[in-house]
């Protein structure tokens, strides 16, 4: 059983909003400002602040409308239903959709209130809420801050190795087909955590620290680049991984030349994470790109593989993969060409020696 800060603080807000109504002897308050809370908690700052906005307006209407229904026409059971389809369209209406339902619960708990002095304990009731809303976004910037660079940093340190693996063994025909269909579903997946983690990490940078806000511009920029080539190494294994009957019947001087490329690309990869991190100098890396020959005899061979399967063997199958293998090396190679001109521009101008990430401790996969 994993027990995260994310869990550590709903607990903690849940404790904070049950505790402060009881110490006020406020009859009622402590249930509704801990739905509240638990409602209002965000993974990030910057959705900590936009979702405290929205939900105070929506509970505000929602607090509101429902003292006007309950004092105008009761509260039936038919009144509360009537009251909710008007509060989702008025939230609606003003993009508030995301508090729908916190909205709706503060409706439908004060238009149920049978207390005699129905508007003060309705007005407690929308207090209620809001101190839960303010106390979630307490909890959310003061305890537990997330680290969300470093969990970026390690998911693709550890992804990007992953994925290099499987490359060498596909071009040295050491895979297994159904294992490596299977482990390309996870990399998917991983990616996919990729891109959430980014996104907050891009949320924390640019909304806390705006005091060294074109340095943590800059760090995002490179951060987005080596998502994307790892996105293309991802591509890549996948396209040899499909067309692996046709990559196995490849002339063994063409699979060689893939196999030195691949190795160069796999081994520039390697060296850029590493020089990102302080480990190599920024100015190293320098072997990417092709001397003109290399290039020229590695492109003709590819052209001319696709060419005889369509001229002597009439395979247009055969002859797409070609291109979709030349291709897709073309693309991975480009990635990191721009990857390594942003890395050594970053480490050159912003890198500080005290935000270095460690890639051996404190891993999580």
């Amino acid at each position: 059983m994993k027990i995260g800060a994310r869990t550590l603080k709903t607990g903690i807000a849940i404790t904070l909003a049950l505790a402060i109504p009881h110490f006020l002897n406020i009859q009622g308050a402590g249930v509704l400002a801990a739905i509240s809370a638990i409602f209002a908690l965000q993974p990030s700052l910057k959705r900590s602040v936009r979702t405290l906005k929205d939900r105070i307006y929506g509970n505000i209407i929602g607090g509101t409308l429902a003292i006007v229904v309950n004092l105008t026409l009761g509260n039936h059971f038919m009144f509360i239903g009537l009251a909710a389809i008007v509060l989702i369209a008025i939230l609606n209406q003003f993009n508030l959709s995301s508090v729908i339902g916190q909205a709706t619960v503060t409706l439908i708990v004060i238009m149920m209130t049978s207390d005699p002095n129905f508007v003060l304990a309705a007005s407690i009731r929308i207090l209620a809420t809001l101190l839960g809303v303010v106390i979630a976004f307490l909890v959310n910037t003061l305890f537990f801050p997330p680290k969300y660079e470093e969990k970026l940093y390690h998911l693709i340190d550890y992804t990007t190795s992953e994925i290099m693996k499987w490359m060498r063994a596909s071009v040295r025909k050491n895979s297994e087909y159904p294992i490596l269909k299977k482990d390309l579903k996870w990399v998917k997946s991983e990616i996919d955590r990729m891109d959430l983690y980014f996104s907050l990490m891009k949320d924390e940078g640019t909304y806390i620290r705006k005091k060294n806000r074109l340095q943590i511009l800059r760090k995002i920029a490179v951060y987005r680049q080596i998502i994307q080539t790892t996105k293309a190494a991802y591509q890549l294994t996948a396209v040899i991984h499909e067309h692996e009957n046709s990559f196995n019947h490849f002339p063994e001087e063409l699979r060689i030349q893939i196999r030195e490329r691949l190795e160069t690309l796999l081994s520039a990869h390697e060296q850029i994470l590493l020089k990102f991190n302080g480990r190599v100098s920024p100015d190293e890396v320098n072997f990417i790109a092709y001397k003109e020959s290399f290039r020229t005899k590695f492109m003709h061979l590819f052209f001319d593989e696709a060419n005889m399967e369509v001229k002597i063997n009439k395979d247009y199958t055969q002859s797409n993969a070609v291109i979709h293998i030349m291709s897709s090396i073309l693309k991975y190679e480009e990635y990191l060409i721009h990857l390594n001109t942003l890395v050594t521009s970053f480490k050159g101008n912003d890198w500080n020696p005290e935000t270095q990430i460690d890639n051996i401790e404190n891993i999580e996969q």
